[in-house]
């Protein structure tokens, strides 16, 4: 209790000395001291701080200015400058301050102590969660990385896979290769092959012809010596061929007449005739009605044309013509019905291309020879020669047979010589006209493509001989205004050429249909424009001329827009 009292007057001693100061005490107030906050179990004088612990001070105080102050008086009260002491009211009050003080930092305290209890408790979840959750993450990194290293080897093993599969592709590839190669080289030596057997059997008839025509001169020498008997014999067996072969030309006259008289009697007499007819007259001008009667009447034209002397122009160029227009007809057939007529096809083009002539004689009778392979000269009544077909004296039947052996055969001797028909009878006026009455420009075109390189440059020298001017010009220009045309040009411009004159002659071509606004759709469709533009940029001075058509060819393109 000694102690308590000691504390209590120095407490009061400090807060009186404050009073006196200030002339105010502050209830509540924050202390500075490190203590604040401790939990005190008591209030004894020992737990209180070195401050609190200290003596009272008694202060001087000048009387005359402490007027009126009472003075508090303990057994050791402070008292006033004036020796008044303070009253016991005053440090009750004081002291109460200080007790509400004092429980209003216990109650502080003991919540600062119950917030950290709490913050201990959450740190220890924490750390507990915090291991848990560590743990859980390793295990799945670590699954994850199982999982990883496990794709990358089935990644590993698919790539090798594929590079191997890669590897065989690409090998296949150019096995397929090589055997398309082999196959393509295995097939031009196979038509080769065949060429040459036909060549081979060509020349084994002409040699068999010859023996025969020897024979029969050794045998007319042998003549005057033979017994009469045997001479009669011979001259029967002569009649008895001679008549033969008229019989079997005949014959084939004869199928073909009646077939064309069925043929003009359904098609036309009897149309005419009829008021409601079985049939739809338009049916007459399909192309399978025409197709099946020519089907029926081209073969037989191979034995008229082989046994047949048709002297006279009157007959050999209607049979011609026919023969012409149902080659047209036929290209736009099925390929299933080109296939069924190649060989006669062929036959018609090798028997109009035959070398023939007629020799007229005194008394008026022609007979038919094959020209100078089969031996023996002209007999003293010869009047007159004449050539069939393709040596005709005709200039209208030379230029159809022309067409007809360059529509029909592949040989290239044989049509080397149609096309230098071709060109001599292309210097005439007439014979343009005849060029473009039988459309020709489309049997030229199929020559002018890559494949066929050993006639380009003769079916690009027509082509610019019917270009040239002349009355027909125009119309050959339209006639070459078409997606045929321009599609085979821009394959033959994409195509290098060792040749650069005939770059420019066919360039000269292509400048004059640039000139036909309608045409350059067509230069625009097969990018042949393009392709020019390519081959100006690639022109050097020694190809100034085709250079200079090219120019021409861009800028009729572009004043036609």
């Amino acid at each position: 209790m000694a102690e308590r009292e000691e504390y209590v007057q120095s407490v009061a001693g400090d807060v009186f000395e404050t009073y006196q100061e200030y002339g105010t005490v502050t209830p509540i107030m924050g202390s500075p001291l490190r203590s604040h906050g401790q939990v005190m179990d008591s209030d004894s004088a020992n737990e209180l701080s070195p401050v609190l612990r200290r003596k009272p001070r008694v202060k001087q105080v000048d009387r005359k200015k402490r007027k009126g102050k009472p003075e508090v008086s303990f057994n050791m009260a402070p008292t006033t400058s004036d020796g008044k002491p303070i009253s016991q009211e005053y440090l009750n009050s004081i002291y109460e301050e200080l007790q509400a003080i004092s429980e209003k930092l216990k109650e502080e305290n003991h919540l600062l102590y119950e917030r950290e209890q709490k913050l201990k408790e959450l740190v220890g979840l924490g750390g507990s969660n915090l291991i848990s959750l560590t743990v859980k993450y390793l295990n799945e990194i670590a699954y994850l990385e199982q999982a990883l290293k496990e794709k990358t080897k089935e990644n590993k093993r698919l790539k090798e896979n594929f590079e191997t599969m890669k590897q065989a592709n690409d090998t296949l590839k150019k096995e397929a290769a090589s055997l398309q190669t082999q196959n393509e080289k295995l097939s031009k030596q196979n038509t080769s092959l065949q060429a040459r057997l036909a060549n081979l059997q060509k020349k084994q008839e002409f040699e068999q012809r010859q023996k025969d025509g020897e024979v029969n001169a050794q045998m007319l020498e042998l003549v005057p010596k033979l017994p009469k008997s045997v001479k009669d014999s011979k001259d029967a067996e002569d009649r008895q061929s001679k008549q033969q072969k008229p019989k079997a030309a005949r014959s084939s006259v004869y199928d073909i007449m009646s077939l064309l008289l069925e043929w003009v009697c359904e098609a036309h007499l009897r149309q005419s005739m009829t008021d409601q007819p079985t049939h739809p007259v338009e049916r007459f001008s399909t192309p399978d009605f025409l197709q099946d009667k020519i089907l029926r009447v081209l073969p037989s034209f191979v034995d008229i044309l082989r046994e047949s002397q048709l002297s006279s122009v009157k007959r050999s160029l209607p049979c011609l013509q026919f023969i012409y227009w149902s080659l047209l007809l036929l290209e736009q057939g099925t390929s299933q019905q080109k296939a069924s007529l190649s060989s006669t096809l062929r036959r018609l083009g090798e028997e109009i291309y035959r070398p023939r002539w007629l020799r007229v004689v005194e008394d008026g009778v022609a007979s038919g020879s094959l020209g100078p392979e089969a031996g023996g000269s002209d007999s003293a009544g010869e009047a007159s020669r004449d050539g069939l077909f393709l040596r005709s004296h005709n200039q209208h039947v030379r230029l159809l047979s022309s067409f007809i052996i360059l529509k029909t055969l592949s040989q290239a001797d044989v049509l080397a010589h149609a096309f230098d028909v071709l060109k001599v009878e292309l210097k005439s006026e007439v014979a343009k006209e005849l060029f473009l009455y039988y459309q020709a420009t489309q049997i030229i075109i199929p020559y002018l493509k890559p494949t066929n390189k050993a006639f380009m440059g003769t079916a690009v020298d027509i082509l610019l001989q019917m270009s040239t001017d002349s009355p027909f010009q125009m119309a050959f220009l339209e006639s070459c205004s078409n997606e045929t045309f321009f599609r085979t040009a821009a394959m033959v411009i994409r195509t290098p050429l060792s040749d650069a004159r005939m770059m420019e002659r066919l360039s000269i071509i292509l400048q004059k249909l640039s000139k036909i606004r309608t045409n350059k759709k067509y230069f625009e469709v097969y990018t042949i424009v393009t392709i020019i533009q390519e081959l100006l940029r690639n022109c050097g001075n020694e190809n100034a001329f085709l250079a200079l058509n090219l120019k021409s060819i861009l800028f009729n393109l572009n004043s036609t827009t």
